[in-house]
């Protein structure tokens, strides 16, 4: 997953028109409940997430992560467990999951079927995921390739959001819909090509039931939250068989050289 360079990584100064209603210290009733929402992710600072990324392209990925609230977190993406610590991200696929991860990484449109028999030096794919079989891929973020980054990308959305209250700018309301026979109302705030759109209900305190990080043209998350303020521990996974990223795409290029 690439981490989405031009939204995911700056800082949220929100800015639309909208026509709002305003509360005494001249903020809208719509920017109100958007940072009442989004306020206790900020205040817990470790919490979970779970949800679903989707690529320009329509793919979808499932995800959980927990964020520790000091930047580090953990958890599975795409088939794989995947942790950040600092700069950088250690992510270990299944078995099952390795093809489409090496397709992935390789940039192929489709997973390619490996033989298992082929012979390594004639099929650089098959000798990637034997690399990676069982092994912690590392990677120093930024990636060179958009696969190499695991969860860090979801980690660094989870983060954003939670300073998202905080942020300044207009906030339009939408219209509402009915998420799992609850009533919401869907709060925006728009800045460039980036999107935060956090959902709470029609009726009642803006509790964030679900929220949204879009980027224009480029990818989205939708997230749930739940476990505020509970500790999570993330450790380096010590001991463990680990292989750098670049040494894996570096057996990937011989294949298109």
């Amino acid at each position: 997953m690439r981490a989405m360079r031009g939204g995911m990584y700056v800082a949220l100064a929100l800015t639309i028109l909208s026509g709002t209603s305003c509360t005494a210290d001249g903020r809208s009733s719509e920017a109100r409940a958007f940072e009442e929402a989004l306020r206790p992710l900020r205040q817990a600072k470790s919490f979970r997430m779970a949800g679903e990324l989707r690529s320009p392209d329509g793919a979808q990925v499932r995800f959980a992560a927990r964020l520790d609230g000091r930047g580090a977190c953990t958890g599975t993406v795409g088939g794989a467990e995947s942790l950040l610590i600092g700069k950088q991200v250690w992510t270990r696929w299944s078995d099952s999951a390795l093809p489409a991860a090496v397709s992935r990484l390789a940039g192929d449109e489709q997973v390619t079927e490996f033989d298992p028999a082929a012979d390594p030096a004639e099929d650089t794919r098959w000798a990637a995921e034997k690399l990676l079989r069982g092994t912690y891929m590392v990677t120093d973020l930024p990636g060179a390739v958009a696969e190499t980054e695991g969860i860090a990308p979801v980690c660094q959305t989870g983060l954003l959001l939670a300073e998202a209250s905080s942020g300044a700018g207009e906030v339009t309301s939408g219209p509402v819909t009915v998420l799992d026979g609850e009533r919401l109302r869907p709060l925006s705030r728009t800045t460039g090509p980036v999107t935060v759109r956090v959902h709470v209900p029609a009726q009642g305190s803006p509790e964030a039931r679900l929220a949204e990080y879009r980027v224009e043209g480029g990818r989205s998350l939708s997230i749930r939250f739940s476990d505020l303020g509970k500790p999570v521990t993330v450790r380096r996974p010590d001991g463990e068989q680990t292989i750098a990223s670049r040494d894996v795409l570096a057996v990937l290029d011989r294949g298109g050289s």
